[in-house]
């Protein structure tokens, strides 16, 4: 009897995890068929990512000629340098971004209650929109970056593992998620309702200043270079750099491998706690669509 019970609760668990799949892709295909409906988004959205690109492009070169001595680690080029950070940083703030812009959406649409009311409503709503979101910037950067070598701006190092880039690129998804939950939580834990949350906005200028993405940590003063050494993204700059720039392999990158796989979950530990928490929080105190 017990072992039918099991089978049982684990049937259950299965299909309740494809249940939540199939609601996320039904998300992401809604997203993918507004952008059929008005394409001119995506012509937008790609004009807007190679205008980001070329502007990183001039002024990286305008500085490249006192800016190449500090990145010999990486080749010594610090245009390319510049390029793939922007690349990569384009993907992890689209991760970051996108739980709370989601939820502030539905929040003032009025959908939001109507999402709690079905099992994996609000969940599937916030991972199925955010998967939509990062492959759509995925697909834009690897476009980009394509131009980018095809032209010659971007020359890539040899031998590159594109087993570590990929895991990289996860881990990065998972640790801006995980920021990007925890910031979405302040929607109901601080009522910020509109705007941006604290948490992402705060720590897309921490990006922009100590985590390496135009300037290489050695020119920074060591406080600055010590609070850069707890962000993620500092990690995956340096091992994404390692990687497409120079060819190396895990061996050479596994302690940015470590620094970043910890940080994800940790990050995305607390994201989900502090996401729940706001959620049954806002239902206890006056529901999810009533601005306290």
């Amino acid at each position: 009897m017990s072992s039918v019970n099991v089978d049982d609760r684990l049937e259950r668990q299965r299909e309740g995890v494809r249940a939540f799949l199939r609601a996320c892709w039904s998300v992401a295909w809604l997203e993918y068929k507004a952008l059929r409906i008005y394409p001119v988004n995506l012509w937008l959205a790609a004009v807007q990512e190679l205008t980001t690109v070329g502007v990183w492009y001039f002024v990286s070169r305008f500085l490249s000629p006192m800016a190449d001595g500090h990145v010999a680690q990486y080749g010594g080029h610090y245009v390319t340098y510049v390029l793939v950070g922007v690349l990569v940083n384009q993907v992890g703030l689209t991760a970051l971004r996108s739980p709370f812009a989601t939820i502030s959406e539905a929040f003032w649409d009025k959908r939001l209650e109507t999402y709690r009311l079905a099992i994996h409503g609000i969940w599937a709503n916030i991972v199925g929109r955010l998967a939509w979101q990062v492959g759509f910037s995925t697909i834009l950067q690897v476009g980009a970056a394509s131009l980018l070598v095809a032209t010659g701006v971007l020359t890539l190092g040899r031998g590159i593992s594109w087993v570590d880039v990929i895991l990289v690129w996860v881990l990065l998804i998972l640790a801006n998620m995980g920021l990007g939950l925890m910031g979405a939580s302040l929607f109901f834990l601080l009522e910020v309702k509109s705007g941006q949350d604290p948490i992402t906005w705060l720590y897309q200028y921490l990006i922009q200043i100590v985590t390496g993405l135009y300037v290489p940590l050695t020119v920074l003063p060591k406080w600055l270079a010590a609070v850069g050494r707890v962000l993620p993204q500092t990690y995956t700059f340096e091992a994404m750099r390692s990687t497409i720039l120079t060819g190396s392999g895990w061996h050479a990158i596994a302690p940015d491998l470590a620094g970043l796989g910890v940080g994800s979950v940790i990050v995305v530990g607390l994201g989900l706690l502090m996401m729940h928490w706001a959620v049954v929080r806002a239902e206890r105190r006056a529901g999810l669509g009533v601005v306290v």
